[in-house]
């Protein structure tokens, strides 16, 4: 029999090979996969096909309300080009005496937008905005038929899981309802969205109006955003604004609250 310390010895020579296997295959083990980051798919910048539903309530100056229910549908022909349609309808309450409120349609919003640049940091959409004076009564719309073009960037901070979205639009009346008063106004946003763990996003946009119909005057919002992705196709939000400033301009409410809900087909 061979003595004990040498026994022990020739066990620990034996059981080498096999220690050195589970070792091997514990290390060549992969890692779990990280959770699927379903909020990239907010990127406006990647064109997807979608429809979303959402209402938004307005407090008015002045004490009237108004509420949107807005169905759209974006259809991305490719990663470069993209139709919308928004099909709004609208309730409006002037919260006086001796007015009823009412409820119709507002205007038909088309928007057509193109890719012109795309890189891994930044991205350059240009494109233009057409709402048609298709609504029912003078108050769910501009009463003229209005283009918009626009253009807005993106630039990704991928430490900070952040993305900004500065943008330029100009809106003005090209026919209509000669009794309306003309549309031209310009406005500049900047939205900034951080996405977060669990499929949860957040936004901010701010929003400064400059209206030319008026002298210049300016006006200025804020709206937040709080959202998250159900599954990899569906996303709900709320989203409540406030007016900052503009005083008896059209397009500053005093605020708003907004909720919805996205579905993307891809």
């Amino acid at each position: 029999m061979l003595p004990r310390h040498t026994a022990r010895a020739w066990r620990a020579l034996l059981l080498l090979p096999l220690s050195t296997c589970f070792a091997a295959a514990e290390t060549a083990a992969p890692a779990p996969a990280p959770p699927p980051d379903f909020t990239r798919k907010l990127d406006p910048t990647d064109f997807r096909t979608r429809f979303e539903m959402r209402h938004e309530f307005q407090a008015l100056q002045g004490g009237a309300e108004r509420t949107y229910t807005y169905p759209r549908l974006d259809y991305a022909f490719s990663k470069v080009l993209q139709l919308r349609v928004e099909t709004p309808f609208a309730t409006y309450d002037p919260r006086s005496q001796g007015q009823p409120g009412a409820s119709g349609a507002g205007d038909l919003n088309v928007r057509l937008a193109y890719r012109a640049l795309r890189t891994p940091g930044y991205a350059l959409i240009a494109g233009v905005e057409t709402a048609f004076d298709t609504a029912e009564d003078r108050d769910y719309g501009y009463g003229k038929n209005v283009v918009a073009p626009f253009a807005f960037m993106s630039f990704d901070a991928p430490r900070l899981r952040t993305t900004f979205f500065p943008g330029l639009q100009h809106f003005v009346s090209v026919s209509g309802d000669p009794t309306r008063r003309n549309v031209n106004y310009t406005v500049a946003r900047f939205f900034i969205l951080s996405r977060w763990p669990g499929n949860f996003y957040t936004g901010i946009e701010n929003a400064l109006f400059v209206d030319h119909e008026r002298n210049g005057r300016t006006g200025f919002t804020l709206e937040t955003e709080v959202g998250r992705f159900l599954n990899r196709h569906v996303a709900v939000w709320g989203r409540p604004g406030v007016g900052l400033h503009g005083d008896s301009l059209p397009w500053v409410y005093n605020w708003n609250f907004e909720v919805g809900v996205r579905y993307l087909f891809d």
